[in-house]
């Protein structure tokens, strides 16, 4: 009984596991038909982005170009605003520009799939055409152009996903997290948007030096176990 209890539990298992591939199968036809528009968007937004963050050292295009694909990353965010519609069966899909941060589903994850693709190889040119000052008409020839050229391959099947905005705070928030992260090399915990707004300088200081503290204790802790 033990042992078909346990077939049982493994057969269920396997069954969860098939249709979660199958539910995250990203589709490479529509990857194929987003990828010129997303390449072109992509060196578009990171042109814009290093204006608008002041990034002039040679390091911080290489890490802005590391990030660009990213939606964890600042830099990387503008995936998320992006929206895939379909005019027709026959038609190529196209990709447009919302005003505010959706959620990640599966088109954004179709987005960075094109992004990471388009780049793929093309990361170190880019970064030092930035830092050089090329301008989006440059960046997009250069890094965009080949994979422009490219036939799209039939898409047969596609279900549209409406575009879902996210709360504004809770992005606020993040980005609070991932700057006292850069700014303290701590491990951030989750704490209110209120609590980390009111955080002075010292106050950053002395919850790095905690964090710090509590990991050089876990660290000793592992060692004498290991003793």
């Amino acid at each position: 009984h033990a042992m078909a209890g346990v077939s049982w539990r493994y057969l269920q298992l396997t069954i969860f596991w098939l249709v979660c591939e199958h539910v995250v199968a990203i589709s490479k036809e529509a990857v194929a038909h987003v990828q010129c528009q997303v390449c072109e968007m992509a060196v578009q937004e990171a042109r814009a982005y290093s204006k608008e963050n002041k990034v002039e050292e040679e390091d911080g295009f290489v890490d802005l170009v590391d990030a660009l694909c990213s939606i964890k990353d600042k830099a990387g965010r503008w995936v998320t605003t992006l929206d895939i519609t379909r005019e027709d069966s026959d038609e190529a899909l196209t990709v447009t520009k919302q005003a505010t941060i959706g959620e990640c589903r599966m088109e954004c994850l179709i987005v960075q799939r094109a992004c990471t693709g388009a780049l793929k190889g093309k990361e170190d040119m880019l970064a030092s055409m930035l830092a050089k000052g090329a301008g989006v008409k440059d960046l997009k020839n250069k890094v965009c152009a080949k994979i422009c050229k490219k036939k799209l391959p039939k898409l047969s099947h596609w279900v549209d996903e409406p575009f879902k905005a996210r709360d504004e705070k809770e992005v606020e928030t993040e980005e609070l997290i991932q700057k006292m992260r850069a700014e303290t090399g701590m491990g951030m915990k989750m704490y209110k948007r209120e609590d980390l707004i009111n955080l002075s300088p010292g106050d950053m200081e002395t919850m790095a030096a905690r964090e710090a503290f509590a990991q050089e204790r876990q660290m000793a802790r592992m060692e004498n176990s290991d003793l």
